[in-house]
C-alpha cells in the first residue's frame, strides 16, 4: 500500500500506480534489507527511478514522516502499527504479490500443527487461480 500525507497531489487518487509517483520524495528502508531492494525493483520495474529522500529501518517513523509530508512510502500491511492522523492508504495497481512455499520434513506431517497448517494453504490456493498454487 501507498502511504502519503494527506495534503499530496495524489492523496485524492483511490488507487497509484508507479508511473504515477514519477519524481515522488521515497522514505524506504536502507539499502540490503528486502523491502528497499523490493521497492527499487517494483519502481523500476514500471519505469519510475525513485528519489531516496529518508532511509530508516522502522514502519512507524517512515509513517512519522509521511506524516510531515517529507515523502511517500510503500508499506505492507502485514507489520504496520497504526496510520497517523494525516496519512492516507492508497493501494498499488499492479497488487503486489509474492509466492510464499511451505516445506516440513515427510516425518513431522503426523504432527497436528504441520498437518493443519498444510491444509489451511491449500483450502486458501483452492479458491484462488491455482495457476502457482502448491500441488498435491
Amino acid at each position: 500500500m501507498w502511504l502519503l500525507h494527506q495534503d499530496h497531489p495524489l492523496a485524492t487518487r483511490t488507487e497509484l500506480s508507479p508511473l504515477e509517483l514519477i519524481g515522488a520524495r521515497w522514505i524506504c528502508q536502507p539499502p540490503g534489507s528486502i523491502c528497499h531492494d523490493w521497492l527499487i525493483r517494483t519502481l523500476r520495474g514500471g519505469g519510475v527511478e525513485p528519489v531516496l529522500a529518508h532511509q530508516v529501518t522502522e514502519y512507524q517513523s517512515q509513517l512519522a514522516l509521511a506524516a510531515r509530508g517529507l515523502g511517500v512510502c510503500l508499506l505492507p500491511r502485514l507489520g504496520r502499527g497504526p496510520v497517523p492522523a494525516g496519512v492516507v492508504v492508497r493501494p498499488l495497481v499492479p497488487t503486489p504479490t509474492r509466492r510464499l512455499f511451505a516445506v516440513w520434513r515427510q516425518q513431522a506431517t503426523r504432527r497436528p500443527a504441520i498437518a493443519a497448517t498444510v491444509a489451511a494453504l491449500r483450502a486458501h490456493w483452492a479458491d484462488r487461480d491455482t495457476a502457482d498454487a502448491p500441488k498435491g
